[in-house]
């Protein structure tokens, strides 16, 4: 759907988070939610970031929105004992703001270990310093960090390693249909291994098919998240 059948009734008033869970598959059960911002207009309808971001641009600053979200998040989870992750952008992570925001949000929150902040792995690469700096904030607030958008095709997986990260997100998107998919995987095993030594978490997202469950299964990858075990939701079961 396109921009111009929201842009008349839009307000950050109806950006609200979706819900993503994120599943152990070696016990069958929800271990976080990765929590996405989404439109409601006036008719219900759900939009996705994508379409929002033009709006965004025009009207606020994308910092409100990660804050509209990362609030919206806190306060649904709260009283509830699940983890949860909320993702950062580039202009975020640059932002010296973002800093006294989220310092004030976690004063008085319960338990804030429950909470990861998602940076794509591009940003984290690319930006090494401000991506150390604001991994040092994080820990002084008891945050974990999560890459997300690792692309196993194209990154050189081993330097993500000396990150300084609980968790890495990795795109298993096409590597079904790659004609390097045994590469692919061989070097996912060696990746998988030095993860688990440094105590790195590994979660194998764009699961949309049991083929790609099945492959993951198989290097021993434990987390898992995708349209496979279910859509982004207004709320959790």
């Amino acid at each position: 759907m396109q921009v111009a059948h929201v842009s008349r009734d839009f307000s950050l008033d109806r950006v609200v988070p979706f819900f993503q869970p994120i599943i152990d598959i070696h016990n069958d059960i929800v271990w976080r939610y990765e929590c996405l911002a989404r439109f409601i207009n006036v008719e219900q309808q759900s939009f996705v970031p994508t379409e929002l971001l033009y709006l965004v641009d025009r009207r606020h600053s994308k910092a409100h929105l990660t804050h509209t979200i990362f609030n919206g998040s806190a306060n649904y989870f709260r009283h509830i004992n699940m983890a949860w992750s909320i993702n950062l952008s580039l202009q975020d992570m640059l932002d010296p703001e973002m800093t006294d925001f989220m310092r004030t949000q976690l004063q008085d929150y319960p338990n804030p270990t429950r909470i990861s902040i998602e940076i794509a792995a591009t940003n984290a690469l690319e930006n090494r310093a401000a991506f150390n700096e604001f991994a040092l904030l994080s820990k002084s607030l008891n945050l974990n960090i999560t890459l997300d958008q690792l692309d196993p095709q194209q990154e050189d997986l081993l330097q993500l390693l000396s990150l300084p990260v609980e968790a890495i997100k990795i795109s298993v998107k096409d590597i079904r249909h790659s004609q390097q998919k045994t590469k692919v995987a061989e070097a996912l095993k060696v990746f998988f291994s030095k993860a688990e030594e440094k105590g790195i978490d590994l979660i194998a997202e764009h699961i949309e098919h049991k083929a790609e469950l099945d492959m993951i299964r198989a290097l021993g990858i434990q987390y898992a998240q995708g349209f496979h075990f279910s859509l982004p939701k207004a709320f959790i079961d």
